[in-house]
């Protein structure tokens, strides 16, 4: 009898624990709701998107302009569009929770203010750790010596005679020059977001440089337009002796 009642009892309490469960089972929502609860995810992918992309700097929290701006195009007669976004980032940096947030919103910025999302395939910049992976690899296949990398480890580099045979190595890998076309400065631009290397001054440069060895080999070419136009604007030398330098001490 007391088995039985036992039973029974449990029983009882199984039962009301399922129904008291049943209200997680019932549920009504609504569309904009159900968007809301997944609207973290949409911004995580943008984030991811921007980061693959290269368009946002995972270091500094924030977005590249001058990688992001590539993937749109302003309307025909608009010329307000790059300070509307300008101020739309601006008023969005200090309001987000998190970085994933904060990207969404740049690129918001972008899609709103900028122009519209074009799917172009545009060149996608280096990480630091890339460049001096590319640099690297530049002595690498120029199988430059020790005493060689020592004297770029000092910033000895730019008139050392091995320099423009490496130059020419990274720049072609790296996408900043071509065999067929020559140098590529808007993938230069892209990759350091120097303005000064999209001016008129610095293309007038490039092509009367050019024009003073027109005849020679594509390492001539490239040093003396870098040499004469580009030394002072991207900071190639600093990379060179900075990579010299970790393999000089590394040894």
């Amino acid at each position: 009898m007391r088995l039985l009642a036992s039973i029974t009892t449990l029983g009882l309490i199984s039962i009301s624990a399922v129904f008291a469960s049943l209200a997680h089972y019932t549920e009504y929502k609504s569309f904009p709701e159900a968007l809301s609860e997944c609207a973290e995810y949409f911004e995580r992918l943008v984030y991811c998107s921007l980061i693959n992309l290269g368009a946002w700097d995972i270091e500094k929290h924030s977005e590249r302009s001058y990688v992001l701006q590539g993937f749109f195009k302003p309307a025909a007669g608009d010329s307000c569009y790059q300070n509307r976004t300008q101020n739309c980032v601006k008023d969005i940096s200090h309001t987000c929770k998190d970085h994933a947030e904060r990207a969404y919103e740049a690129f918001q910025c972008y899609y709103r203010q900028y122009g519209n999302l074009v799917n172009d395939e545009q060149y996608v910049p280096l990480e630091l750790n890339e460049l001096y992976t590319l640099v690297a690899a530049g002595f690498a296949i120029q199988n430059l010596p020790r005493c060689v990398l020592v004297e770029y480890s000092k910033g000895n580099i730019l008139d050392e005679p091995n320099f423009p045979r490496t130059l020419l190595t990274g720049s072609v890998r790296g996408g900043y020059y071509s065999r067929q076309r020559g140098i590529n400065i808007e993938n230069m631009y892209v990759q350091f977001g120097v303005p000064e290397l999209v001016t008129a001054e610095t293309r007038q440069c490039c092509d009367a440089a050019l024009k003073e060895v027109c005849d020679g080999s594509d390492a001539t070419k490239l040093h003396r337009i870098f040499k004469k136009c580009l030394k002072d604007i991207i900071p190639t030398l600093k990379l060179v002796e900075v990579v010299a330098g970790m393999i000089v001490n590394k040894c």
